[in-house]
């Protein structure tokens, strides 16, 4: 009797899931975190905790500060790179902010890390209406944090986009910190799957020539590497 082919497996049957990844994530313990609808999904965080173990990420900046601050933190405390690292928050909410700075204390795991407080304000790269970062305290806080090295993991979680007429709230990003990312970074984009963000995407894939690997997607988030040296490409991309 003949064996009747088996269906191929769904495309989605591979993916990391959220609760594969809350395993993944216990490897990093510490005291209780209050998690919320505006987190990274669990499987993003560790998508971004692969390129920093694989890659042996340094210079770390993120948009939007929060439960992944302080995860980011315990990680790199925890296997802390060659040469050391350091750690760039960038938050535009002060009271945010400071729960962060006091959460990271509270752990022994914020020596290394600057939390940014940097308000939303006019700015000539943002969709008319939006904001982006204060230039000025942004300036100043990467200056302090990364001590004048390049920036090799850009993780872009912030300004807030969830609102009505905000989808491209994050599109400054790349523009406004191109020039500062180092030869191989990587860019993580989160909330990749709402409209907002994935005209984002499309907006930098155009006027930077960089491809996002949306296969990603599932975990919440769309990563890219730029070109020259670098270490091992991440495990995503298997």
């Amino acid at each position: 009797m003949a064996v009747p082919d088996l269906p191929p497996p769904h495309p989605r049957s591979r993916e990391f899931s959220d609760e594969a990844a809350r395993h993944a994530l216990a490897a990093l313990p510490g005291p209780y975190l209050p998690w919320s609808s505006s987190a990274m999904r669990p499987a993003g965080l560790v998508a971004v905790c692969n390129d920093i173990v694989v890659n042996g990420r340094r210079r770390v900046v993120e948009l939007g500060s929060g439960i992944s601050t302080v995860l980011l933190a315990r990680l790199l405390n925890q296997r802390p790179p060659l040469g050391g690292f350091r750690v760039a928050a960038v938050e535009h909410d002060a009271g945010w902010a400071r729960w962060v700075r006091e959460q990271l204390n509270r752990e022994g795991t914020g020596s290394q890390v600057v939390i940014v407080h940097a308000p939303l304000v006019p700015h000539p790269l943002a969709a008319p209406g939006l904001s982006w970062y204060d230039a000025a305290a942004l300036a100043e806080g990467l200056r302090t944090a990364m001590r004048g090295e390049p920036i090799d993991l850009l993780l872009v979680d912030g300004p807030p986009a969830h609102g009505a007429g905000h989808g491209l709230a994050r599109y400054p990003a790349l523009p406004d910190l191109r020039d500062r990312l180092g030869p191989g970074a990587t860019v993580v984009l989160d909330d990749a799957e709402r409209p907002g963000e994935q005209e984002v995407l499309r907006r930098w894939e155009r006027e930077t020539g960089l491809h996002f690997d949306r296969r990603a997607e599932a975990a919440g988030v769309a990563v890219a590497r730029l070109a020259g040296e670098g270490p091992v490409t991440g495990p995503w991309h298997s």
